[in-house]
Formats: structure tokens, sequence, C-alpha cells
């Protein structure tokens, strides 16, 4: 009997030993889903998406007619300059004409200068009294008409005459140095303002009509320009 014992208790631990050597994995397969299954939808899934089908479009067409419209705006302007004009007086009545035909119409002012007089002159002396004693000079010389200038930043020099003409100039200095004096030309400008008429005319209304040959003069023109400046 004891013996039996012994023979079933060294069974179980080569049995026990046995397991422990060559362990068994349990494994469960799982068969892939079929190919054509159809797939679950939510109904607020459906919903989300036929509104963000419907903004996307409604954004689209909103953006394309409002680009519509400012090219069509853009398209039915166009801006010119009218000028210059040297009277603003002038200038005045015709901004008065044209109002009622064009729009944005504004004035620009800008000052400009010319050659108005080629002055022949002695440049300025030290005092009065020198300047006199270059007169009695010059008429020594049969010199006459000449003046000495008593203000300004030129006083004390002496005036040979003013010309329209570069030529005539020249001459006059030319003959005063060859009667031995320092003569010299000096250019004198003349300021004044000039005026320009900028307006923006629209096709699309009775301006179209509207026509500004009639205002264009001697050195005055119609000039197109951006619309944007």
């Amino acid at each position: 009997m004891r013996i039996l014992l012994v023979f079933i208790i060294i069974l179980n631990l080569l049995y026990a030993g046995w397991e422990i050597l060559n362990p068994v994995k349990n494994r469960v397969s799982i068969s892939p889903m079929p190919a054509n299954l159809k797939r679950l939808e939510l109904l607020n899934e459906n919903k989300i998406e036929l509104l963000k089908a419907v903004a996307v479009s409604s954004h689209g067409v909103k953006g394309a007619s409002e680009e519509g419209s400012e090219l069509g705006n853009s398209a039915s302007k166009t801006c010119y300059t009218l000028g210059p004009f040297k009277d603003e007086s002038i200038m005045q009545q015709l901004r008065e004409s044209i109002a009622e035909y064009v729009t944005e119409l504004s004035v620009r002012k800008r000052q400009q200068s010319i050659k108005h007089r080629y002055w022949v002159f002695v440049p300025k002396l030290a005092d009065k009294k020198q300047a006199k004693l270059m007169g009695k000079k010059l008429r020594q010389k049969q010199v006459s008409d000449f003046y000495i200038v008593l203000s300004g930043d030129e006083k004390n020099s002496i005036s040979l005459g003013h010309f329209r003409e570069p030529a005539h100039a020249n001459r006059r200095m030319k003959k005063i140095i060859g009667l031995g004096f320092n003569a010299k030309i000096k250019v004198i400008y003349r300021e004044y303002d000039i005026y320009w008429l900028d307006y923006q005319v629209d096709l699309r209304g009775a301006q179209a009509a509207f026509s500004a040959d009639e205002y264009v003069s001697d050195g005055v023109s119609q000039l197109e320009r951006d619309c944007t400046s």
C-alpha cells in the first residue's frame, strides 16, 4: 500500500514537471468581417454632413457674387485729370459746369516757376558811395541807361536792364564787359499756381454721354488716370 502511494506521488510529480516544461497556450481565433458589410450610420451624422455641404456651397456662391459685383463696379468707372489751368477763375467756372455730369470731383493746386526775365547788372559794391562812383565811370563810357539798386539783396548793385530774350541779355552783357566793367546775367523767375481737376465718370448712367472735348484747349489736356490713386 505504501509502495502504491509512493508510485502515485511520483506520477503526479512527473506530470507536474511535464506541464511546466510544455505549457499549452489557449488561442482564440476571430474570423474577419465580411467586406460587403454595410456601415451603421447615425441620423445625427447625416444631418451634420448635410449642414456642412450647404454652408460651403452658400459661401462659394456669396463670394462669387460679391467678387462679380466689385468687378462690375470697377469696370463701369473711368477717372480723368483735366488741366493744367493757370487762371483759377476759369478753373472754378469749369468745375461748376461739369459737376452734375461727373462724380468725385476734386481740385489739385501746385506752384510752378518759369523764367521771367534776364537781368544784366554789375554786382553790388561795398556801399552807396562806391555804387555812385561806378555809375560815374559808366557815364564816362557813354553808358547812361542804368540805375543803382537801393534796397533788397542786391542793394548797391548797378542794374543795366531786364530782357525777355537771353540773346538780348548776352549782347548787353558783352558790351559792358568790353568797356572794362564786370557785368553778369541773373535769371529772374516768376512763380504762379496751376490747377488740375480730377474727376470720375460712371459709364452705366447718364454720365456716359459726358465729354470733356469742349473744355480742352491750348495747354489744357484730358488725361486718363487710375481710379485707385
